[in-house]
């Protein structure tokens, strides 16, 4: 056994936890059942040797037949019984482990997703664990049973006749040499396999997604898309390896299941010399023919194990990834400022994106950051809860670096607007307590009203019990978004960041967005990421960002008055919203 099976049975073994007494039980039932499975041939062999001895009798047949009838459903039922505790064993650390990945992965960086589509992220904790499965509910009392009835029938052949016994035995070694060769080529590739699984539940997710640009842009396309190319890649890798294992796979089918060729060859030959009895010659007849039964269901087991290593392997391996730095302490803070101290950031190895940051948030004022895209400012909003830590310099709440305040002091310290804001396939007021669990239904209908939200949850089908779906299709983008200001209302955090929060609502939607923001900002620290100037007029200090910098600062006035870039950008903005879709000159008609 590799030391990657070695690597599936530590993980098992760490997580199985409470369910080790269950899983003991069912390999203890299994062995059971596969003692009480020993018996039939024993009733066998003994009417045989009674029979080529000339002393068989009725009085013999019943009591052996009598023994076999009720040891026959009997083994099954200890099976059964076996099989039932480890599928509940398997099942049970199956959902832990993947409530222990799930909760780690939402304490890593930011960084770790945006490297991985959300369909390698669904293999990582869905697919994975599943293939623990076979290895708790199947390959431990299973293959333990089968271990121990092979024990027991070498054993027994040994004990009757040794020299049979070597014609029954001598093509096993050999047979699981040939497999192992087998396994090692096809499974060569098993780690390129994974990836390539991976990378084609990813592009099948992002194909679905896309669905309406594909509709609209490629709709006969599929055949050159990179989703279509995944899949013909996993398929040749799947071809690949089945072919590998094909020669020496076959082989050991051939061999394994050949030992009865031998045992008649050999029987014949000490049968016709006196050697041995009839009784013994056919109890290896019967027996030793059976004796590659058990091998086939270790085989069918081991035949996995490449994959399942690989799973605990992809396993460990996210399990052992460092999570975010977390203090864990709560710190008192000196009010809800939030001081910016020459921070740096940049992503991974990429290039600074943010250099030399400065300034300060007060409380209860609102900080716009403005500027072209791909200037920084959404980065630097994502830098105040800590979806990404500085990489130079510091960021303080209340007089103290985020660093040291621990996580889960300053989730409820702030509330995050997104741009995009996401919905979960649940209910409207699931949606809205979500963050919020003990939130009462009358404390859940206030936020709505004070988002302008209510007034169109009432018309939905089922008001706030209605199943949102994937997607919220059922919702427009300000009817989500008004949602998410509800959400953020009802968390009542002191620090509210709102990161182009109404970029792709409709003028009534803007409106009724804006007049559920002053709810939700009124007292508190507010940084606003905006491309609608208009929206953020009224804002006590502007930061305009361009390049990672703080280009200019000041109040609307202020930076009106200097004629600088962000005067420019306010008139750009105001031509653009009195511009019509033809560009308003119709001189050319």
């Amino acid at each position: 056994m590799s030391d990657d099976m070695f690597s599936s049975l530590r993980l098992v073994r760490r997580e199985l936890g409470e369910e080790r007494p269950r899983l003991a039980l069912a390999v203890a039932l299994a062995s059971g059942s596969v003692l009480l499975d020993m018996v039939p041939l024993w009733a066998v062999y003994q009417l045989t040797q009674s029979v080529a001895s000339g002393t068989a009798e009725p009085a013999l047949f019943w009591p052996l037949a009598a023994l076999t009838a009720v040891t026959i459903p009997f083994g099954y039922f200890l099976f059964g019984l076996a099989t039932r505790q480890s599928h509940t064993a398997a099942f049970n650390m199956i959902y832990d482990l993947r409530m222990r990945v799930a909760r780690h992965i939402a304490r890593l960086p930011m960084g770790y997703f945006s490297t991985r589509r959300s369909g390698q992220a669904k293999q990582t904790i869905v697919t994975e664990p599943e293939r623990l499965e076979l290895l708790v509910a199947h390959a431990m009392p299973e293959g333990t049973s089968a271990f121990f009835t092979w024990l027991i029938v070498t054993g027994w052949l040994f004990y009757v006749d040794w020299r049979m016994a070597l014609a029954a035995v001598i093509f096993a070694p050999v047979s699981f040499v040939l497999m192992g060769f087998a396994i090692k080529a096809s499974m060569s590739e098993t780690a390129a396999y994974q990836s390539a699984q991976g990378t084609m539940n990813g592009a099948i997710v992002e194909h679905l997604t896309g669905m309406p640009a594909v509709k609209i842009f490629n709709p006969d396309g599929i055949d050159r898309s990179e989703t279509a190319a995944a899949i013909d890649h996993l398929a040749q890798m799947q071809s690949s390896m089945a072919r590998a294992f094909v020669p020496l796979g076959g082989t050991f089918y051939a061999m394994i299941l050949a030992n009865i060729t031998l045992i008649l060859i050999v029987g014949v030959w000490l049968l016709h010399a006196e050697a041995i009895t009839l009784s013994v010659f056919l109890f290896f007849v019967i027996v030793g023919a059976n004796y590659s039964v058990p091998l086939m269901r270790l085989f069918d087991l081991f035949h996995h194990f490449a994959q399942i290593s690989l799973s605990a392997s992809a396993l460990q391996e996210i399990l052992s990834k460092d999570t975010q730095p977390d203090t864990g302490r709560r710190v008192p803070l000196k009010g809800h400022d939030i001081a910016f101290e020459d921070v740096r950031f940049a992503y991974g190895d990429g290039p600074t994106v943010l250099e030399g940051i400065s300034f300060t948030a007060r409380e209860g004022e609102i900080t716009a950051l403005v500027g072209p895209s791909g200037a920084g400012k959404s980065t630097l909003a994502a830098l105040i809860p800590r979806l990404f830590d500085v990489t130079g310099g510091r960021i303080a709440l209340g007089g103290q670096d985020l660093r040291d305040i621990g996580l889960d002091q300053l989730m409820e310290a702030v509330a995050f607007v997104f741009q995009d804001p996401f919905l979960f396939s649940a209910t409207v007021a699931e949606n809205i307590r979500y963050g919020s669990p003990d939130a009462t239904n009358a404390e859940v209908e206030a936020a709505a009203r004070a988002a302008q939200a209510h007034e169109f949850i009432e018309n939905l089908p089922a008001r706030y019990a209605t199943e949102i779906g994937p997607g919220s299709q059922l919702l427009s983008g300000g009817e989500r978004q008004r949602i998410a200001l509800a959400r953020a209302i009802l968390k009542d955090a002191p620090i509210v960041v709102l990161d182009e929060a109404t970029a792709f609502t409709d003028p009534d939607s803007e409106y009724e967005i804006q007049q559920a923001l002053g709810q939700l900002t009124r007292g508190k620290t507010v940084i606003v990421v905006a491309h609608r100037l208009h929206t953020i007029a009224a804002a006590d200090q502007i930061l305009l960002i361009d390049r990672g910098h703080i280009a200019e600062r000041g109040t609307h006035e202020v930076l009106i008055a200097k004629a600088g870039r962000y005067a420019r950008l306010w008139e750009d903005h105001m031509a653009t919203r009195n511009l019509g879709l033809r560009g308003g000159d119709d001189g050319g008609r």
